[in-house]
């Protein structure tokens, strides 16, 4: 017989959002360990991409932060804390 386990919504990832999860970790530890700090893109990375893990992350950790591009061509980001929640 199977056997079953209950477990909070919240717990469980599933599909695409386990991935998700997996990239806005280096974002959640930054996010965590300081009040501001940079993020330097890689080639391949894109912009868009790197601003919403970072926006993500900050509402998963429940931190308000901001967040601009350094240059016109969008490979360094600039982010800070604001606010309390």
């Amino acid at each position: 017989m199977a056997k079953f386990t209950k477990l909070s919504p919240r717990d469980v990832v599933l599909g695409r959002g386990r991935a998700a999860r997996a990239a806005r970790e280096p974002y959640l530890a930054a996010i965590r360990g300081g009040n501001a700090g940079q993020i330097d893109l890689d080639g391949g990375e894109r912009p868009a991409t790197v601003k919403r893990l970072l926006q993500e992350a900050a509402k998963e950790a429940g931190i308000r932060v901001r967040s601009s591009w350094s240059d016109e061509k969008q490979r360094i980001l600039l982010w800070k804390r604001v606010g309390a929640r």
